[in-house]
Parts: structure tokens; C-alpha cells; sequence
């Protein structure tokens, strides 16, 4: 089973250039822009958590599960997407973050 570790980031990449040029040509928000990949990266993180708990309930508990490769295959493909996004949200908030760092 082989993982798409180009094919996602590729997709997430062009998608937030088309997204942020839409943004830079004022057809859509500012406040648009963030909250669309927002929610992508919200959703990308609870199906990456939700995969990964079943994963350790069903390893802790010993059940015999057929389906165990396939869970596996999902939970690294949403990490990949997760991984990929927390870019896209830490240029977003770039400057909150500086503030964060340099003011502690």
C-alpha cells in the first residue's frame, strides 16, 4: 500500500493558490480566505484524531479487526493533509504568531 505523499500536498498547494488569488483580486475575503482553510484544517485534524483513537482502541483492546490496514492507510493520508495545512495556517497567522513568540 503506498501513500500519496506528492498528490495531496499538490492538490492542498494549488488549491490555497487559487483561494489566495481570489482573495488578492478581492473577490473573496480576507476573512473568507481564513476561514475556508480553517475549517479544512479543523476537519483534517478530527478525521486524523478519530482514525488514530480507533486505531489504539482497537490495538489495546485486542480486536481482531479485517479492516486495520485500511484505517492505517486513511489516518497517514489526513496526516499528510494535516501536516500540509499547518503551513498554510502558520503564513496565515504569521504575524500573531511573531507577537506570541517575541512578546513571552
Amino acid at each position: 500500500m503506498s501513500y500519496d505523499i506528492i498528490t495531496i500536498p499538490a492538490i492542498l498547494i494549488i488549491a490555497y493558490i487559487l483561494t489566495y488569488s481570489l482573495y488578492t483580486r478581492n473577490i473573496v475575503t480576507k476573512n473568507f480566505h481564513n476561514k475556508a482553510w480553517n475549517l479544512i484544517l479543523l476537519i483534517s485534524f478530527i478525521f486524523t484524531a478519530l482514525i488514530g483513537t480507533i486505531q489504539a482502541g482497537i490495538i489495546d483492546f485486542e480486536i481482531n479487526f479485517s479492516m486495520i490496514a485500511a484505517l492505517n492507510y486513511w489516518h497517514t493520508e489526513f496526516g499528510i493533509s494535516f501536516f500540509v495545512l499547518i503551513f498554510f495556517h502558520l503564513s496565515m497567522n504569521w504575524d500573531s504568531l511573531k507577537k506570541l513568540i517575541t512578546n513571552s
